[in-house]
């Protein structure tokens, strides 16, 4: 009898845990039946950035329940945009999409952005972003994204080797060349920076035209000149490699870290690799002319005309949150594109802070009309005179407006 007894028991238990269980997922079910879905693109492709935007995107499923946001992987950035333009041809667009911060006005311009200034100018804390970073999400006053992330190029170098050399950092253009000279031997060059086709190539050749004098606005002027002439030299004088018209930005981390450069022209997103690769490195400003002005770079949101509006603002303003926005930026070493959680960011990676101190010279390629014109012109400009195929004065004419 009593075996009778406990075996009731036990099925009664059994099947009140089942329903229970059965309770919780039907309610889970419902809940995500009734969410609506959210894509986001981007072409985010080491480790840390990837887990940067799965994190990101598990907290904002978390934190609400209307909306439900996965993100795909389209790059590596050159195919990224292939796969925006085909997707605007063929109607086959995200929500979302996180792409270079210069890209965003052409998009603008071709009507896939929707405007969303009424959401945006709500938000707290716009007046804590770096200024020359908002300015990449405004087009005649009105926004149509978030800054993701934002970055410039400092001066990199082997810390050993120039204490072994007995050089001091080089902070002039001349003592660039001097530095970079002496420090080339064998297959190592002094000096290296991305001249590759598109804009990662014009991106680091601005801040040398900037600091000769010119602007965006007058390119094509004597500073334009008397950057392609210093290039020039540069190659001649054996302290810059022709190679570089084949190497990418992380081309030169690679060639960093295996001792075929000593110093080079990059940016925040290497740092990982050099410190995976225990070298040891230094940071500086790069090394100026007339002036120390440098160049914005980074990634935006983007909110696609046409597809979930409200969904999207909603991922915006999540992002906005200062403790999304800083742990995002940690995991994916980026840098935020707010100027106090950069700062805050200095006290947690201090490598970062020549980078977060040089924010404030820097220009924002979007914001020019004309950069989607200039971008092209530039990166030619560049290839020519470093493979030798054309002049510095003759290259120079192709930026006279």
């Amino acid at each position: 009898m009593k075996e009778r007894i406990l075996a009731v028991c036990l099925t009664a238990i059994l099947v009140m845990s089942i329903w229970g269980c059965g309770s919780e997922y039907d309610e889970r079910k419902i809940i995500e039946e009734k969410q609506e879905e959210i894509v986001l693109w981007s072409y985010y492709e080491t480790e840390e950035q990837k887990l940067a935007l799965d994190e990101l995107i598990a907290g904002f499923n978390k934190a609400q329940e209307t909306y439900h946001i996965t993100w795909e992987y389209h790059g590596p950035v050159t195919e990224f945009t292939k796969k925006l333009s085909i997707g605007i041809t063929q109607g086959q667009l995200p929500d979302i999409v996180i792409l270079d911060n210069p890209d965003m006005r052409k998009y603008v311009e071709q009507d896939i952005f929707a405007d969303v200034t009424e959401y945006v100018t709500g938000f707290d804390h716009l007046d804590k972003y770096y200024e020359n970073v908002l300015s990449s999400v405004i087009y005649d006053g009105k926004y149509y994204g978030l800054p993701f992330c934002c970055n410039n190029t400092a001066l990199i170098y082997n810390q050993e080797l120039l204490e072994e050399s007995g050089l001091r950092v080089p902070e002039t253009w001349d003592e660039l060349l001097e530095t970079a000279v002496m420090l080339g031997e064998g297959e190592r060059t002094g000096f290296a920076m991305s001249a590759i086709a598109g804009e990662q190539s014009a991106f680091q050749l601005l801040p040398f035209i900037l600091s000769a004098g010119d602007t965006v606005e007058t390119l094509g002027g004597q500073g334009t000149r008397e950057a392609f002439e210093y290039m020039k030299t540069l190659v001649d004088e054996g302290a810059l490699s022709r190679d570089s018209i084949n190497w990418s930005q992380n081309d030169l981390a690679k060639k960093f870290i295996d001792g075929e450069c000593a110093m080079m022209q990059n940016g925040p997103w290497v740092l990982p690799a050099l410190d995976a690769a225990g070298i040891s490195y230094g940071i500086a400003p790069l090394p100026m002319k007339e002036a120390r002005i440098g160049v914005a770079g980074g990634e935006n949101l983007g909110v696609i005309k046409g597809k979930n509006t409200d969904g999207a603002v909603a991922f915006l303003q999540y992002y906005n949150n200062e403790q999304t926005m800083l742990n995002t930026a940690l995991r994916a070493n980026s840098m935020p594109p707010r100027k106090d959680l950069a700062v805050k960011m200095v006290e947690v990676r201090p490598e970062y802070k020549i980078f977060v101190e040089q924010m404030d010279e820097c220009v924002s390629r979007s914001a020019y009309e004309t950069w989607p014109q200039i971008t092209g012109i530039l990166s030619e400009a560049q290839y020519k005179v470093i493979s030798g195929e054309a002049s510095p004065a003759e290259v120079t004419g192709w930026l006279v407006q």
